[in-house]
């Protein structure tokens, strides 16, 4: 596999990041793991009793079986769904097992339960690591800053610095692409010249959203070239002046990034100590929007010591399952033989993914022909993550054929796309065993051919619709602007989150991705509903990209709980409120089913949660 680019931008993309690769045996060490987890207690906390509750009233939204239909009243105890349908047939079956033992809660009119939310794209790891990093990023809760700009990136900067008694700023989550306003010019104008203005004296280092790019200012540089001269990626340097001439402070890929974070590796493990606090209110923040389970879609080998002591000393107030790391031979063939999750642990798995390409936002999703912004003549096209096509085959082949696991393959440009069905589909002909829950994840650049080929081999989407929602602006005024779709010659961007095309023929879910965007499943239902652009710096009227792929309330509202359950293998227990299954479920201030399209944008996310409950227990209270 060849991961040795060299890119002038930033790659924003969660799925695989290099800083955690190259401080895996520091970050992850048995020594470090102990440091990280010292304070945690050896066992569990006892357990809260699931309470034995009828709901009736309001509107109540099982789920079963993918629909929304409403039924009068819901039944749980013991963390489980004891009943759903009328009130006279579930208050019969709560009767005839907890008579005079169970709480009726009668919904206020307005109020909607429905069953709790499925993030199916999550990295839960890296997102405690980076939580403690200065936040540099575009969002504002889970809304685009509305002044997101070289100017206040600077401020805020400078404003870390002045409270700072670190050796050097670490900074996280910058991204080029949304900087206002819209240029490609952004994608090159964050470099050392630019952090030499912020300070000359204390180093800094600044993560990319995606973990792919490092920007670092003159003093950085200048430590980084003493510190690692001599070593095989300083070779090309003669010097540090040298060194800071050729790179700009633009330090892409692992390559590239490894010696500095060789270099302040001391300093960001330091940051990584808060990773326990960080992740709890992670959790805590996804209960707060509604999510009761989560998928994480990359779990590296060296993260699974870390989250079984983690795991040991919580109750999740999340369900947590995950995809297993694969990018290279040996890492498939060290793969145990695959069993299809049957039933809930604390951590299951339920697939291995493998990462194809970068992201389009940070023109190193592979696409078929070159962006509008060309910044390099290397990679015009995008970055394809293998040597070549026939290496990602055998890949592909060992983890299905050999080893019978199902794969979700990270894939954004249409090229790694076509690819990706094309390493399915020849795997799949010659594969015996049970049918498997293949997925694309992001699938960002989707062409009706792809849908229809998606169809014949069972593949399923998962769309990270923030792709729409804060970037589909940029995408069609600067990094695909002229560009056209070959099948009806509309813009290209038209092909951007096919949902609704997809939603005829596949199972569909939505994602965050997060931390490449924020948690929020009601904003991801409410992207997918309006595909309003929310960048777009004429905010009146709304602009809207490509109206014939908006899903319906419905839709969107089974794409981030039913069927986003079955593509994690959950479906046997969360997804829906059918009787036997957990008793995971949110009760919102209003019902998003109900409400109009045209009401929807920047609304539907705000509808508040009032209540999420895991298996019986209440996990959140709206205060």
């Amino acid at each position: 596999m060849n991961t040795d680019h060299h890119h002038t931008h930033a790659c924003t993309c969660g799925c695989n990041n290099p800083i955690v690769e190259i401080l895996k045996h520091k970050l992850f060490s048995k020594e470090h793991i102990e440091k990280l987890t010292a304070h945690l207690p050896k066992s569990k906390p006892v357990a809260a009793s699931p309470k034995a509750i009828l709901y009736s009233g309001g509107t109540i939204r099982p789920m079963i079986n993918g629909q929304a239909d409403i039924v009068e009243s819901i039944g749980i105890a013991h963390g489980t769904v004891v009943a759903c349908g009328t009130y006279k047939k579930v208050k019969e079956a709560m009767d005839a097992k907890y008579k005079d033992n169970y709480q009726h809660i009668v919904l206020d009119k307005a109020h909607t339960l429905i069953p709790g939310m499925f993030e199916p794209h999550v990295h839960t790891v890296f997102s405690g690591m980076m939580a403690s990093w200065v936040d540099v990023g575009p969002f504002e809760g889970q809304d685009l800053k509305k002044v997101y700009t070289k100017e206040w990136i600077s401020a805020t900067l400078s404003s870390a610095l002045e409270t700072s008694s670190d050796t050097v700023l670490l900074a996280t989550g910058l991204d080029p692409a949304l900087i206002q306003p819209q240029s490609g010019k952004n994608f090159s104008q964050i470099d050392n010249v630019f952090l030499d203005n912020v300070s000359k004296d204390k180093p800094i280092i600044i993560m990319s959203a995606s973990g792919h790019t490092i920007y670092a200012n003159s003093v950085a540089l200048r430590q980084i070239y003493n510190k690692q001269q001599g070593e095989p990626a300083m070779h090309d340097y003669s010097s540090a002046d040298d060194y800071i001439a050729k790179t700009h402070g633009l330090l892409e890929e692992e390559a590239m990034m490894m010696p500095a974070v060789n270099t302040f590796e001391e300093a960001i493990a330091s940051k990584s100590l808060n990773i326990v606090a960080n992740m709890d209110a992670f959790f805590r923040q996804a209960n707060s929007r509604g999510v009761t389970s989560m998928y994480d879609a990359l779990i590296n080998q060296m993260y699974i010591p870390y989250l079984e002591k983690y795991l040991g000393a919580r109750q999740l107030s999340v369900r947590l399952g995950g995809a297993l790391y694969c990018e290279t031979l040996d890492a498939a063939k060290a793969l145990t033989p695959y069993r299809q999750p049957s039933h809930y642990l604390d951590l299951y798995y339920g697939h291995v993914k493998i990462v194809s390409d970068g992201s389009n936002q940070g023109l190193t999703g592979y696409q078929s022909e070159p962006y509008s912004v060309i910044l390099e003549k290397d990679h015009p096209c995008g970055i394809f993550n293998f040597s070549d096509t026939e290496t990602y085959q055998t890949l592909v082949d060992k983890v299905i054929l050999e080893k019978g696991w199902p794969i979700m393959i990270h894939a954004n440009g249409n090229q790694a796309i076509t690819d990706t069905i094309a390493a399915f589909r020849k795997a799949l002909a010659k594969y015996k065993g049970p049918e498997l829950r293949n997925r694309i994840e992001h699938c960002s650049l989707l062409e009706q051919n792809s849908i229809d080929e998606m169809e014949k081999w069972k593949i399923s989407p998962s769309f990270l619709i923030g792709h729409v929602g804060y970037w589909g602006d940029v995408f069609e005024k600067v990094i695909f602007e002229g560009q056209h779709l070959p099948e009806n010659n509309a813009p290209k961007v038209f092909s951007l989150d096919r949902c609704s095309s997809a939603a005829k023929k596949l199972r569909i879910s939505l994602h965050s991705d997060h931390t490449v965007t924020p948690l929020g499943p009601l904003r991801m239902m409410e992207q997918s509903i309006t595909r309003v652009m929310e960048a777009n710096e004429n905010k009146w009227p709304l602009n809207v990209l490509n109206t014939e792929e908006q899903l319906s309330n419905e839709q969107a509202l089974k794409a981030v709980t039913y069927d986003a359950a079955w593509q994690c293998y959950a479906d046997s227990w969360a997804g829906s409120l059918e009787e036997g299954k957990f008793a995971d479920f949110v009760i919102l201030e209003k019902d998003p089913v109900t409400m109009a399209r045209k009401d929807c944008s920047m609304n539907m996310r705000n509808i508040k949660v009032l209540e999420t409950w895991l298996g019986g227990v209440k996990v959140y209270a709206h205060s």
